[in-house]
């Protein structure tokens, strides 16, 4: 009985291992997705800038095209 005993007492230390070892990946594997999330948001942002930026330009471009009779 009593080695039965031990043996329970080591699977359930193995089993809470591996219960922690779990949560931390999950945990680390959360943040990393919302950090990432933020950075792809940010870079989002950023394009949809330039793309303003740059119809902008194309806009005056034309303009001044007409403007020249071209």
């Amino acid at each position: 009985m009593s080695n039965e005993l031990a043996e329970a007492k080591e699977l359930i230390k193995t089993l809470q291992g591996q219960i922690q070892s779990l949560q931390y990946t999950k945990h680390h594997d959360y943040k990393f997705l919302v950090e990432e999330n933020h950075r792809i948001a940010k870079e989002l942002d950023e394009v949809k800038m330039d793309n303003k930026k740059l119809t902008q330009q194309i806009n005056d471009m034309a303009a001044k095209l007409r403007d020249a009779s071209f």
